[in-house]
């Protein structure tokens, strides 16, 4: 599973945050709850895990200095 935010063409705003397996699948999902048309959708993979494990590997080598 994949993390994706989607966001809405039209008004440029955020309007759904959740795991699917594809963008595909979390834009017609998100369409769905919203009941904004799927093709108005935008829906970027997100990559939360590294984003966290580099800040804390960066923090550990700080504080060996």
């Amino acid at each position: 599973m994949k993390t994706f935010i989607i966001y809405d063409l039209d008004s440029k705003m955020p309007v759904a945050v959740g795991e699917q397996v594809s963008a595909e699948t979390a834009r017609y999902c998100a369409s769905a709850t919203t009941g904004i048309f799927y093709a108005n959708l935008l829906a970027e993979e997100i990559v939360l895990e590294k984003r966290i494990r580099y800040g804390l590997h960066e923090r550990e080598k700080q504080q060996r200095q």
